[in-house]
Parts: structure tokens; C-alpha cells; sequence
């Protein structure tokens, strides 16, 4: 009796640990695997336009270099984006058009979403 009660114990710990990661993997769509590098090379444009200003702030680095630094990983990062939306249009559904990223701000928009949570740009114009 007292074996059955320790086992039942092990088995909801164990669920309770595990649930986390049937949860996140429950949550992956079947195109996120190709998003993944663009997401990596996304995150990192943007990183790298923080340090870029933050070196510039510090007196590292100068305006013209700022300016050629910034356009440059700006660039990387909307590429980046244009293509993640690109790829999470088709994955859904190849006649619709849904935007993975406001236009405006380029911040990361929920399925569905009719306005941008970082700028409040209404979106439902731009996916006719």
C-alpha cells in the first residue's frame, strides 16, 4: 500500500516537472522550423543596432560609423522579417495573407491580431 502511494507521488511529481516541455513543444507550428535561423539572424541584427548604440553613447564610435553600422544590421533585420512573414503566410494557409511582424515598428504580432501591441498601428488594412 504504502510501495503504491510512493509511486503515484513519483508519477505527479514527475508529471508536474515534464508538463512545461509537452507544453512548449505542444506550441510548435510545422514551418518554425525553417524560422528558427531567421529568427536567430533577426534577434541578432537587433542586438547588435543596441550595442551599436550604446557604443555610440559611450563615445566608441562615431556618427558616420553608427549610421553605416545601423543600416547595415537594419537591413539584415528586416530581411529577416520580411521572410519570417513570408514563411509564416504560406504555412497557414497559401491564399491568406497574415502579417508576423507590424510594418511600422517591426515588433512580433500574435495570430490574429488586428493591432500592434508595441505601436497600436491598426493592422487590418495593410492584410488586405
Amino acid at each position: 500500500m504504502i510501495g503504491a502511494l510512493i509511486w503515484i507521488g513519483v508519477g505527479l511529481v514527475a508529471l508536474f516537472v515534464g508538463w512545461p516541455l509537452v507544453q512548449a513543444r505542444r506550441g510548435a507550428e510545422p514551418g518554425d522550423a525553417d524560422a528558427l535561423p531567421l529568427e536567430r539572424q533577426k534577434r541578432e541584427a537587433l542586438a547588435a543596432i543596441k550595442e551599436a548604440e550604446f557604443d555610440r553613447a559611450m563615445g566608441k564610435l562615431s556618427d558616420a560609423d553608427f549610421a553605416q553600422t545601423t543600416q547595415r544590421y537594419r537591413d539584415q533585420a528586416l530581411t529577416a522579417m520580411a521572410a519570417l512573414d513570408t514563411a509564416a503566410t504560406t504555412a497557414r494557409r497559401p491564399g491568406a495573407v497574415r502579417m508576423a511582424f507590424c510594418p511600422q515598428c517591426g515588433t512580433k504580432l500574435p495570430p490574429r491580431a488586428n493591432f500592434c501591441g508595441g505601436c497600436g498601428k491598426a493592422l487590418r488594412s495593410q492584410a488586405a
